[in-house]
């Protein structure tokens, strides 16, 4: 359930990124090209979950792959643990220690276009 920056990096192909980060992280570091830009916490932590989950079925529906990446992986995996038990979402990751793993290995990102 757990992927490495480098192995998200090699191995792409038919996963559906999803960034829950604010977006004043997404301005202060990028984003990965093609990740779906959607906060589930907050600044206060608070999560709208209902309109979460409406919008992620708009990008993903529940039996494509799905990757989650923060800043540190903390609150992706609480959202993974989420989607797995209380969701039809089963083909779910995330990428271990999120941003700050992808931008310690070198690997891109694009600005947020406002």
């Amino acid at each position: 359930m757990e992927l490495t920056a480098k192995e998200f990096a090699a191995n792409r192909g038919g996963k559906i990124l999803v960034d829950i980060r604010r977006v004043d992280e997404w301005r202060l570091t990028g984003v990965i090209d093609g990740a779906h830009l959607l906060t589930f916490f907050d600044a206060e932590g608070n999560a709208d979950i209902a309109g979460w989950m409406v919008a992620l079925e708009k990008i993903a529906p529940p039996d494509m792959e799905l990757v989650l990446i923060c800043r540190s992986g903390h609150r992706t995996g609480i959202v993974l643990d989420f989607l797995l038990t209380q969701t039809p979402y089963r083909q779910v990751q995330h990428l271990k220690n999120g941003m700050t793993d992808w931008l310690a290995n070198g690997l891109p990102t694009v600005s947020v276009k406002d």
